[in-house]
C-alpha cells in the first residue's frame, strides 16, 4: 500500500474519518477501498469510521466521496458534515457550498466549527415489528439517505445494542441492503438520547447523523416539534430541525466538525495485517 499519504483525521460528534484530498486520492487510485479496510482498523492503524474524499468540481461544489471501513461506498451525514469543513479550510469554497454526494447534491453551511446540512426529509417506509426468542422489538424503517431502523427504549444506556444491532442489521426484513440501528429515548433534560449501530462499520459507532435525523423524523411523527437536540454516545450534540422549503419539508442537521490532526502516513499503516 502507498506510504508518505498525508491525510486529516476530523471527528463529527463522534463520528472520526480519514479524510483524503484530491492529490492524495489520485495516488491511491483503485486501492481506495482496499486502502479503507486497512487503514480504519482501530489498534493496528490510524483507526476510523471510513474515509472521505474531497474534490472541489465547480465554484463552492464540492464532490464528496464516502468509504466505509468495509470498502463500500455509501452516504454519510457527519461525513459529509466534516467534508464541508475541509473544503472550507482548505479555500476550496466558500462557507456556504453545494456537496455532490452519493445520494445527489446537498447543500451546507460552514459557520466555524459547526456545519449544517440541509437533507431531503427522511422517507418513512413504516412500522416494523421484530420477533428473535423472547425478544421482540418494535419500531420504524427510514430512508435518510441510508436505512435505519428506529426503536423507543426506556433507556438506551442499558438497552442490550450488541445483542439486537448485529441481529437487526443483517434481518430479512432489510434485505438486501441491511439496515442502520438506532435505539432512542428521552432524557429528563428534554434531549433525545440515541445510540446506533452501522452497517459497514459492523459495530457500535459515537455518532450517526443519519441517524439522528432519522430519530428525530419518528419523534417529528409522534410529537410534532420544529427541532429535536439529539445526544448520542459520545456526548457530542447534533440538532435536527425541520425546515419547510418551497413545497417540501427538508432536515437541518447541525453539529460540530472538529480537525483533529494531519500527518503523513508511513507504509506500515496500511500493511502487515488482514484488512477489516
Amino acid at each position: 500500500m502507498k506510504g508518505n499519504l498525508r491525510v486529516t483525521k476530523m471527528s463529527g460528534a463522534g463520528n472520526d474519518f480519514i479524510v483524503l484530498g484530491p492529490e492524495e486520492a489520485r495516488r491511491l487510485a483503485g486501492d481506495l477501498p482496499e486502502w479503507a479496510r486497512r487503514v480504519c482498523r482501530r489498534g493496528l492503524s490510524v483507526g476510523a469510521d471510513g474515509v472521505l474524499v474531497v474534490e472541489p468540481c465547480g465554484a463552492d461544489r464540492v464532490r464528496v466521496v464516502f468509504v466505509n471501513p468495509d470498502g463500500r461506498e455509501s452516504f454519510c451525514g457527519n461525513g459529509s458534515r466534516c467534508a464541508a469543513r475541509f473544503a472550507h479550510l482548505r479555500g476550496r469554497a466558500g462557507g456556504f457550498m453545494t456537496l455532490q454526494t452519493l445520494i445527489g447534491d446537498v447543500p451546507a453551511e460552514v459557520d466555524g466549527e459547526i456545519v449544517r446540512l440541509s437533507l431531503t426529509f427522511p422517507e418513512d417506509r413504516g412500522s416494523v415489528r421484530l420477533e428473535k426468542g423472547s425478544a421482540r422489538l418494535e419500531g420504524r424503517f427510514l430512508v435518510a439517505g441510508v436505512p435505519h431502523f428506529v426503536a423507543v427504549v426506556d433507556d438506551v444506556a442499558v438497552a442490550p445494542l450488541e445483542i439486537w444491532g448485529p441481529w437487526i442489521r443483517r434481518h430479512p426484513r432489510f434485505a438486501p441492503d441491511g439496515t442502520n440501528v438506532n435505539l432512542i429515548s428521552w432524557r429528563p433534560d428534554g434531549t433525545l438520547a440515541i445510540r446506533t449501530w452501522e452497517r459497514g462499520v459492523e459495530g457500535e459507532t459515537l455518532a450517526c447523523g443519519t441517524g439522528a435525523v432519522a430519530a428525530a423524523a419518528v419523534v417529528r411523527a409522534r410529537a410534532s416539534p420544529e427541532g429535536v437536540r439529539v445526544v448520542p454516545a459520545s456526548g457530542v450534540p447534533l440538532v435536527v430541525a425541520f425546515r419547510q422549503r418551497s413545497d417540501r419539508e427538508i432536515a437541518v442537521l447541525e453539529g460540530d466538525a472538529r480537525l483533529v490532526f494531519e500527518g503523513t502516513l508511513t507504509e506500515e499503516a496500511t500493511s502487515g495485517f488482514s484488512a477489516c
